[in-house]
Parts: C-alpha cells; structure tokens; sequence
C-alpha cells in the first residue's frame, strides 16, 4: 500500500466520524428546513414483498406518537425473490417474535397483488398520516397473510391510481433509491442520513430526540435490544445454563477482515459463547478487496459503525482498508495463530488494527508490531507471508459460507439439535432465542 494512502486513510476516516462534522451538517440541513418552512421529514423506502417493510410499517404509528414528523412514503417495483429469500424469511419470523408483530406465512405476496396494493397505497386518498399507516397496515397484512378477497374490498373502498401512473411512480422511486447507493428498501432517510428497519429505528429516534422532538414522556425503544455486557443474557438461572451448556453447542462465525460488521460483532459473539458455552469456531471467508478509497461517500455508512461500535463500547475509527495483500497477510496469521491456539485473541487484534488503530497489514512492521503486542510469535514471518498454506482451509470455509445461500456478514451457524443460520448486526439474541428454544424442546421430551 502507498505511504500516503496508509497515513491519509487513518485521517479521513476519523474526520468523518468526528461528532463536530455531523453538527456540522445536520446544522446545515435543519437550516435549509427552516429556510423552506417544511416541517421535519422521514422518507420511507418500502417494497411490498419485503418482509422488513412489512414488520416497519407496523411500528410507524408508534413511532409517531412520539415524534411530530412528515412521513414521505416510496414503493418501490415488486422484486422476484432470489436464493437468499427463505432465510431473509426466516430472520423477519425471529425480528416479529422479538418485537411482538405480526408474522405468519413463509411466502410471498405474488407480483399482481403487490401492483394493486401498490395502486392502492400510491392513490391519493387525503387520508392523514396515522389513518394511511392504518390502510397500509391492513393492506400489507392482506398481502402476507394472503387474504385477496380482503384486498379486493379494499381496493374497491378506495380509488386505485391508473396502471400507468402507477408504474412511472415505482421506477422513479427505484430509481431515487439505486441513485443513493442503496438497494435494500425499509430503509429511513433523514437529514442527510439513512437508518435501516427495526435494527435502527431505535437510533432515529434517539437523534430526532436529541433534537428535542419527542412529546412523550418516555424515550422511543422497541425492544430491549441487549448489548452482551455485566450479564445481561435472557438466560442466568444456572440449572437452566447446565441444561444449555450439557448440549454442547457449535457456533460457527464467518466473517472477513474486509468487513467492518466482522469486527463489531466478534467481541459480544465471544463473550456469548463464554456465557453459554458454546464452541465458537472462527471461520474467515474469501471476498474481493474494498477496492474504492476511503471518500465523502462513506460518511453514512461509516457514522451508522460509528454508532453501533458506541453502543458495544468498542473503539471504532482511524481506518486503513485493507489490500489483497494485506487480507493474504490476514489469512496466513489467523491459521498460524490457531495453531497455537490464539485464533479468538489474533482475529479481534487483526480487526481492530485495521477498524480501530488504522493499521496497514500489507505492511510488515505493522505486523510485526501486533504480534509483538499479544505474545503470538511467529518466526520468519516475512516468509510464512508468502507460502500460502491458508488457502486450502480458508477456501473450504467460503465454500461453507455459500452453502448457507445468505448474503451478509458476518454469518452466524449454530449446530446442536437443530441447525439454524443467521447473519448481519443485531442478531445475537435470536441466537438465544434459538437455545432457548431448544431447551423448551428438551424439557418438553
């Protein structure tokens, strides 16, 4: 990597996720609000066969209880699901049980009832705003809980927007969404800023409180979404743990040093296998390089980090992206510490060199430095570097990874009695909920 992209790096990413130039800009947006005289808005991006605009548009009414904003609604096309569906399926089933919504049937709404829902909600109907997300709610729930006959009646109730008009609105709003780098929909945009479904939710509301528009008493929460830290784990009583620890379950976590999430998530995976007993093997993947540099274009994504590393209280920022060579330098330690039983300790310090000290780890002194730091020698680590012999193993984990047919990471596979996968950020007390569970079934037997 050249000298001046391993020392800019490290300066651009902590500049972006400084607190002073997040003032800055949202001073700037809440200027040109009051410059309009618009009140504060939320657009929502929803598609009406995604399970996580469904499980949204059900927490909305709450959420405006609390908050006096506009609620931009955009529907975006009907999208073919694709091999990653039934587990994006599964995942909602587990988000509705955690957060007490509604969700019933694994299948899709099919392509011709979401384009009459869609010419139902997109009709102007000068409805106000909590009596839409009431109409919306039943006509999602018509939708997935495949009642065509109560959509009929609906549609009849109210005036549909004509096919054509209908079609121009989706693909404009497709389009607006692909144009911001997006192309996951539940997604919340606010003031320069984009929060996805119920996993942040609770932080919109925490900023558009800090700007003192709650009027409720309470702060806005959804759930009790745990953090992993002083215990706090659905399950403490030590009988209950001995019938968990007796089963001898197997975690499986896929990650890559390439991913930011990788990094957040290992600590409280770490500390959640300890607590239960788990047997938490680490598997890192293969995945291309961020090849793009560090620029503007990451402050979103890198602010959102910013904020989930605040919550597991994990240092987050300077960053140095790593290289091919410097993920083949990752490769070749993570089997040469597990060698020697370090893996856990090398891929948290590997991880957060690169996420949270902006360490270069194509660069040997680097390297060296980190091993020097937690007692992981390695003798002629320059040659080790250019053997190899990591990529047979960490090749069959990719090939592992894929067959799971999930898009994110990092990956979590729990092996006992029942073989269950999750991924992304968020996840780990669905992982509990599948134990426990589990033990229901034990005690049932």
């Amino acid at each position: 990597m050249p000298l001046s992209r391993r020392l800019l790096q490290p300066l651009l990413s902590r500049a972006l996720i400084h607190p002073r130039l997040r003032s800055l800009l949202q001073a700037r947006h809440e200027w040109l609000r009051r410059m309009r005289r618009h009140p504060h808005q939320v657009e929502v991006w929803l598609r009406l066969n995604d399970p996580y605009s469904y499980l949204l548009i059900q927490v909305l009414p709450r959420f405006l209880e609390h908050f006096p904003v506009q609620l931009l609604i955009k529907i975006v096309p009907y999208q073919e699901p694709d091999h990653t569906y039934s587990h994006t399926l599964r995942d909602a089933w587990y988000l509705a049980q955690f957060h007490q919504l509604s969700f019933h049937d694994f299948q899709s709404p099919n392509e011709d009832a979401c384009f009459i829902a869609s010419q139902l909600l997109l009709a102007k109907h000068n409805l106000s705003t909590h009596d839409f997300l009431i109409l919306a709610k039943q006509v999602l729930s018509c939708l997935w809980e495949h009642q065509p006959h109560k959509l009929s009646t609906l549609a009849l109730r109210f005036p549909l927007l004509a096919a054509t008009a209908t079609h121009k609105k989706l693909a404009a709003a497709e389009q607006q969404l692909s144009d911001s780098g997006h192309s996951k929909t539940a997604q919340l945009y606010h003031q320069g800023e984009w929060y996805w479904g119920l996993d942040d939710l609770g932080e919109l509301g925490q900023q558009l409180t800090d700007m003192g528009l709650n009027q409720l008493a309470h702060q806005f929460s959804i759930n009790n979404d745990p953090i992993y830290q002083n215990n706090d784990y659905l399950i403490n009583d030590w009988e209950q743990l001995a019938t968990i620890r007796a089963q001898k379950y197997q975690l499986d976590y896929f990650f890559s040093f390439s991913d930011p999430l990788s990094y957040l998530c290992l600590p409280p995976v770490i500390a959640l296998a300890e607590h239960y007993q788990l047997k938490l093997r680490l598997k890192p993947i293969l995945l291309a390089p961020l090849d793009d540099d560090l620029s503007v274009l990451w402050y979103n994504p890198l602010n959102r980090l910013a904020r989930l590393a605040k919550k597991y209280q994990l240092a987050f920022g300077p960053i140095c992206l790593p290289t091919i060579e410097g993920l083949q330098a990752c490769m070749t330690i993570f089997e040469l510490a597990k060698a020697q039983g370090l893996e856990q300790q090398i891929t948290l310090a590997l991880l957060q060199g690169i996420w949270a000290e902006g360490k270069d780890m194509s660069y040997l002194p680097h390297l060296q430095q980190l091993l020097s730091q937690h007692h992981c020698p390695i003798p002629k680590l320059k040659k080790q570097l250019k053997l190899r012999e990591w990529l047979p193993k960490i090749e069959q984990y990719t090939v592992e990874w894929s067959e799971l047919e999930i898009s994110e990471l990092p990956s979590f596979y729990l092996q006992g009695e029942r073989r269950i996968t999750f991924c992304g950020a968020h996840r780990l007390w669905a992982i509990e909920m599948a134990i426990v569970d589990n033990m229901k079934l034990i005690g049932s037997v």
